[in-house]
């Protein structure tokens, strides 16, 4: 039977609405993939999030000629916010773009990518309303041939674009060359005056002199300077989801030397702020305090007087200004994957 339903480079309108919310869905899974997996991972789902996006800018024509012109016509009165909605990830998709090409970083502080970032997160109400006051319930016919060879090629198309990007990049400079896989751009390794000093949501840092700190291990006070003066040095990265990465040679303790052989499942690791994060037991050898870096000891905005050091993980586990040590009988896994404030 002949086909007779309008499409545009093979895709009908009822496609090109369900690829977008599909595309969308993963854009979110990837992104936030990136932040909670290791180092070792995370560049996968990185290289998913940049393919998505790719593959986003190739079908957004297609909703602008197809579903968005035909939604116009009918002069719905929350079209506006719809357009809203679109205006929002096709910003945050090139504010992404800007960011790992190193071709704009943002002005001061308020960089492309917690812009990009924002919109994202931003975006994702948008996404549920949308579904909610215009759902498209996928059938059987959606699937079809023409739809899937389509979808691949624009798949393996967006994939070569994006290899294409990493090479023109890394050859041309613009920090390409310093680049993790992870999307990170190298910011003042070994040099901390140059670190930047993000905080996680509506974290502040504290106030006041810092010499009378309290660090409680396991509930008692500990010697701040004391346990300062055992530390050594370890050269590992640390990478933001602000999209920088630092190497620094951080003077830390690893907690394992800390903790008693008390039971416990989890490691509690605890900022004044209220800001924690739970370790397996096990990674007390890997998970480590640290007081200062470079043979200096640590600048207020990057977690002085004590903060966590986590190799192989991202920003948001590198707890700052910690507080208390303590073990706790809840298993690591049963957090937040991340914090909510």
């Amino acid at each position: 039977m002949k086909d007779n339903t309008t499409r545009r480079f093979g895709f009908t309108g009822r496609q090109v609405n369900l690829l977008l919310e599909m595309i969308f869905v993963a854009l979110i899974l990837s992104g936030l993939a990136s932040w909670l997996l290791n180092l070792d991972q995370a560049w996968i789902a990185t290289t998913v999030h940049a393919v998505a996006a790719i593959v986003l800018l190739g079908v957004a024509p297609l909703k602008l000629r197809g579903p968005v012109r035909t939604g116009f016509k009918r002069r719905r009165a929350t079209r506006w916010v719809s357009a809203l909605f679109g205006v929002m990830i096709l910003s945050g998709t090139l504010l992404g773009f800007l960011h790992s090409t190193g071709v704009w970083w943002g002005i001061g502080y308020w960089s492309a990518m917690w812009t990009h970032l924002l919109l994202g997160f931003t975006g994702i109400p948008f996404f549920l309303w949308h579904v909610v006051t215009r759902p498209v319930r996928p059938k059987m016919v959606d699937v079809d041939r023409r739809g899937l060879v389509t979808s691949a090629g624009l798949a393996a198309a967006s994939a070569a674009v994006w290899g294409l990007q990493e090479v023109v990049v890394g050859v041309a400079g613009a920090d390409g060359a310093y680049r993790a896989r992870t999307g990170s751009h190298e910011v003042g390794s070994f040099d901390p005056r140059w670190m930047p000093t993000n905080h996680w949501i509506n974290d502040q840092a504290p106030k006041g002199d810092l010499s009378d700190w309290v660090l409680r291990i396991e509930g008692e006070p500990v010697e701040i300077n004391a346990l300062a003066a055992r530390a050594k040095p370890l050269i590992t990265w640390l990478d933001c989801t602000d999209g920088w990465r630092s190497e620094q040679s951080w003077d830390v303790v690893p907690l394992a030397e800390v903790l008693s052989d008390r039971p416990g499942r989890s490691i509690r690791v605890t900022s004044y702020t209220g800001y924690s994060r739970l370790f397996a037991r096990g990674d007390a050898h890997g998970v480590f305090l640290c007081f200062g870096y470079n043979g200096e000891p640590l600048r207020r905005g990057h977690g002085a007087p004590v903060r966590l050091v986590v190799p192989n993980r991202r920003g948001p586990w590198w707890v700052k200004w910690i507080d208390r040590v303590e073990l706790s009988d809840r298993p690591f896994w049963l957090q937040l994957p991340l914090p909510a404030s």
